[in-house]
């Protein structure tokens, strides 16, 4: 097992490259199944839950390979519809492989995936969504989806959920005609997703709208398909919220600031300093103590997200003033607050409504009980007094790739110790 060993204090100087999206590249992962031969990832990270993606692809026999940030994928020879669940059980991302595996072989199996534990994450949305369209599910010890006889047809989410949208794109692609899906997600990762399932033939219209239409391959490609997604929003927030709560300056490619825009507002409306260089690089500086962020509330997309609530939090720890947050996603997900408040933090949680107010850190040991919690406890004790040891690297590892030497290399000190 791995811990962050952090002393706090330094502010954050130099460039930072934002990989592309976690919750892009996993969907992709998954539908390049469907592709049946060859997908580049580009810009890729190396990210856990990505490794794990790749292994559940090696194991029903098809190929996943990195060079450099580049992600090499071969699924010609996947031979299986069964996923192992050995490794389903690691991350809720396997379940993407449900549409992908239905759509080439008209079943798939799976255990219930596993994830995060920030509160209820059910798949009853993604299976209603599949039965709208004919699937059979059969949820024993194991998942079993039969699809051989997919119909097209109409879904209405009863949520936007991202990951039932997805499913539901891919699946839709073993119907003959046009599906209809309403009440869609509208995340930019869902566009991503889109925009690849194109390059296979398909004709899928609407992603980033609330209605999505899907209609089956005219024609696979052959040859390799190179595509890379978007920059991830999370990540490049989660260095703005440590960027807000120590103080320096950092420089930003503009496009990683695609699909950002609620968060670059909280921002330019506080204590920062936002230059544009070459049109190409954002300066962002904060010389003083942020303000407070006043009244923030989670949602879908385009609303504030639900994974940049933690990061938030912590940098408000810093802020002048008081933060109300309202959590409308995950009821759970204010369980780091625990761990902040072993800090010094002043949060004060009311089921999900936390508020936060102005502390004085100190070092603290804490364990991260998920990735974006384990984000929040990094800022919390980069911006604390003294020295902080953050157990159970593992997690922030799902979402971040070596963020310990990303931040060293903006004059953090931040290391990575086993225990």
């Amino acid at each position: 097992m791995d811990k962050f060993i952090v002393h706090g204090g330094n502010k954050l100087f130099g460039k930072v490259k934002i990989q592309s999206a976690k919750n892009s590249a996993l969907p992709l992962i998954a539908a390049s199944v469907i592709a049946e031969g060859k997908t580049v990832i580009e810009n890729c990270s190396k990210i856990r839950d990505v490794l794990i993606m790749c292994e559940i692809i090696r194991s029903i026999g098809g190929k996943a390979e990195f060079v450099g940030d580049r992600l090499f994928l071969d699924t010609t020879d996947v031979n299986s519809w069964r996923l192992p669940s050995s490794l389903t059980g690691e991350i809720r991302a396997s379940l993407f492989m449900v549409g992908a595996l239905i759509c080439r072989f008209g079943y798939a199996s799976i255990e219930r995936p596993g994830g995060c534990k920030i509160g209820e994450r059910p798949i009853d949305i993604h299976v209603d969504a599949l039965r709208s369209l004919g699937v059979k599910v059969d949820e024993g010890e194991e998942i079993i989806f039969s699809g051989k006889n997919v119909n097209s047809g109409l879904i209405t989410l009863r949520f936007p959920s991202v990951g039932a949208t997805e499913n539901a794109m891919m699946t839709a692609l073993k119907g003959k005609g046009v599906t209809t899906i309403k009440n869609c997600a509208k995340e930019p990762e869902i566009v991503d997703l889109q925009n690849y399932l194109n390059l296979l033939g398909a004709k899928v219209k609407g992603a980033g709208s609330s209605i999505i239409t899907v209609e089956g391959f005219n024609k696979k490609p052959s040859g390799e398909i190179s595509f890379e997604p978007s920059p991830d929003r999370i990540e490049l927030g989660t260095y703005l919220f440590a960027l807000g709560a120590v103080g320096g300056e950092l420089e930003i490619e503009t496009k990683s600031f695609k699909n950002l825009d609620i968060v670059l507002k909280i921002f330019k409306d506080n204590a920062c300093k936002i230059h544009i260089i070459n049109d190409k690089i954002y300066n962002i500086s904060i010389s003083g103590r942020m303000r407070s962020f006043g009244k923030i509330t989670t949602g879908p997309y385009p609303e504030f997200p639900t994974d940049l609530q933690p990061q938030l939090v912590a940098c408000a720890c810093s802020a002048k003033g008081v933060t109300a947050v309202e959590e409308k996603v995950f009821e759970k997900r204010f369980g780091y607050a625990q761990e902040l408040k072993k800090f010094g933090a002043n949060v004060d949680v009311y089921q999900n409504l936390c508020l936060v107010s102005q502390s004085v850190l100190h070092g603290a040991n804490v364990v991260a009980g998920d990735l974006r919690g384990g984000a929040s406890l990094l800022i919390c004790a980069l911006s604390a007094e003294g020295r902080s040891e953050i157990s159970n690297a593992v997690h922030v590892d799902r979402g971040y790739y070596k963020i310990e030497e990303k931040l060293s290399a903006l004059g953090a000190y931040v290391k990575r110790a086993s225990y």
